[in-house]
């Protein structure tokens, strides 16, 4: 019993580590795009200004969907994982009540 208790603690840490990092390194890389845009905007006419402009808002919206999509696989993980270890296989569960609802069981 104290080696699953081990072995959650070390998935929920390693997780959270994971996510924190994963996070602030997205954040970097957004905050990174923003800066070049801001030269790139004070730099150029008008039209070249608002292509520019729709290029950052679109890597921004992308930066954030990636961002959600990695903690969103880490959490996903890590609980998973801290089911697992309770005995309860969530995936197969999820699995088959979309299959039985697919009626193909």
């Amino acid at each position: 019993m104290g080696s699953d208790t081990t072995i959650t603690i070390i998935g929920v840490i390693v997780g959270f580590l994971f996510g924190l990092s994963g996070i602030a390194t997205l954040f970097n890389l957004m905050s990174n795009v923003i800066t070049e845009a801001t030269t790139q905007l004070s730099q150029l006419s008008a039209v070249s200004t608002l292509v520019l402009l729709v290029i950052a808002i679109i890597l921004i919206i992308k930066i954030r969907i990636i961002s959600a999509l990695v903690v969103g696989a880490i959490v996903g993980a890590v609980l998973n994982l801290i089911l697992k270890l309770n005995g309860i296989d969530i995936v197969n569960q999820v699995f088959s009540t979309i299959m039985s609802n697919l009626h193909l069981t």
